[in-house]
């Protein structure tokens, strides 16, 4: 039973961090990659921030699939829990996929500023 408990304590910090959440990046990633940032940039010249966010941002997703992952197993299974260094190069693959996909997304206009859709109602 308390492999049951812990696992799902572990998979749903998982499911808050992973981007399989849709209120995740606005609440958790993105404070958080923007505080690890902030942190990272005292020891850097700030040209750097951009991009450390945008590590950070990948690093809290891949470990939100990580620790769901983790999370079922060991709710499952029972025990200690091995992954494969498959299923971490998945990981990372699938969010940095995630991130150009919202990254193309804005691009292209289908993601705007509230602001921009409420006036484009309002005629």
């Amino acid at each position: 039973m308390k492999n049951r408990v812990e696992g799902g304590v572990i998979a749903f910090i998982g499911y808050i961090l992973s981007p399989l959440s849709w209120w995740n990046d606005v609440f958790v990633n993105i404070p958080i990659s923007y505080i690890l940032s902030s942190l990272t940039i005292l020891l850097l010249p700030k040209d750097y921030f951009p991009i450390l966010f945008i590590i950070y941002y990948n690093f809290t997703n891949v470990l939100g699939f990580i620790l769901m992952h983790l999370g079922a197993e060991r709710a499952i299974r029972g025990g200690s829990i091995n992954l494969s260094k498959k299923a971490v190069v998945k990981y990372v693959v699938v969010s940095v996929f995630y991130t150009a996909l919202v990254y193309a997304l804005s691009i292209l206009g289908f993601l705007e500023p509230i602001q921009e859709m409420v006036s484009t109602l309002n005629y």
